[in-house]
């Protein structure tokens, strides 16, 4: 079983990759524009059109994926803390969580 630190260090670490997921998600897609350009640059404009399609869809997949395993981290670090969550999934702001999961790391 995990320790309170152990957790907070979790829940801390969870945030932060939530926070970095979003620039990490447009630098993705601006590579994947200027891919599909230089394959429709260099080819014809439906390869390059057939290339974004497929490269947004690898791009969703990914994100989705880091999503929902930054959420299951989040939430298995506020469950060794004994932290609750209400009926929706949501807890205290994402701030108020850092805030405590820090004190604890005092």
């Amino acid at each position: 079983m995990a320790t309170k630190k152990e957790g907070a260090q979790r829940l801390i670490d969870s945030l932060d990759s939530q926070s970095k997921i979003q620039r990490r998600l447009v630098l993705a897609i601006v590579q994947a524009v200027l891919i599909s350009v230089a394959v429709a640059w260099a080819t014809q404009w439906q390869f390059g059109v057939a290339a974004a399609l497929v490269f947004f869809l690898l791009i969703q997949f990914a994100f989705e994926r880091m999503s929902n395993s930054i959420e299951a981290s989040k939430l298995q670090a506020m469950q060794t803390l004994g932290w609750s969550v209400d009926a929706k999934g949501e807890a205290d702001t994402d701030d108020a969580l850092r805030v405590k999961a820090e004190k604890i790391l005092k």
